[in-house]
């Protein structure tokens, strides 16, 4: 994600006029307040543009590249395929997050747009068996919500005290094993954030949340 968020500087200003916005209305605009304590539910829960990009990387980076289903009983997958009872079916969820005939000609891009509503207001989330980065189905991942809530709160309390660039160098590549995560770990360079550009942005904006 904060990768990512590197190589997208539009992405990382509209995640921080979400974040200054919310903070604004529950702290007030003296920025020194924010710091002193944790974002509670409430404003988290407040981060949709977040969560679209939070959920945007797990489509193209799942924490889970690929998994395998356990057959009890003859089937028949919807495309005609029979499958005879005690094999074994494993699907690539890495794949599947990037293909064109499901998620458009643009599924190689990063554009967290795609989960949020055409009014900009709300998160959409796609379909659980087209977005099966927690699973799908009656074993749907339980820790899905508290997973957000962590990514969220984490992201936003990074991205509120710093910027971050990678650093000069860094090769990043990605390690397929049962998790998914950079071989090279991400090696970056922290600078201490100034909001006073966002916050200029964020007195743009007026009551229906729209950027004039």
């Amino acid at each position: 994600f904060f990768w990512l968020v590197c190589q997208n500087p539009r992405v990382e200003e509209k995640i921080l006029v979400e974040l200054c916005t919310v903070l604004i209305g529950t702290r007030g605009s003296d920025t020194s307040k924010w710091l002193e304590e944790p974002l509670v539910f409430e404003e988290v829960e407040r981060l949709t543009y977040l969560k679209a990009a939070l959920s945007e990387t797990l489509r193209l980076y799942p924490s889970v590249p690929q998994d395998s289903k356990h057959v009890i009983s003859d089937d028949i997958l919807p495309d005609g395929t029979f499958v005879p009872a005690g094999s074994s079916v494993t699907y690539s969820i890495y794949a599947a997050g990037r293909m064109k005939y499901v998620w458009g000609e643009d599924s190689l891009e990063f554009r967290p747009e795609r989960w949020i509503s055409e009014d900009g207001q709300k998160f959409e989330p796609h379909d659980q068996f087209k977005f099966v980065a927690f699973n799908a189905g009656p074993r749907i991942c339980l820790g899905k919500d508290l997973a957000y809530l962590q990514m969220k709160s984490i992201a936003a309390a990074v991205l509120l005290r710093h910027r971050l660039t990678v650093a000069p160098g860094h090769r990043v590549e990605q390690k397929m094993s049962l998790t998914l995560f950079m071989k090279n770990g991400l090696k970056v360079n922290v600078h201490e954030r100034d909001l006073s550009p966002v916050l200029a942005t964020v007195g743009r904006v007026d009551h229906s949340g729209l950027n004039l």
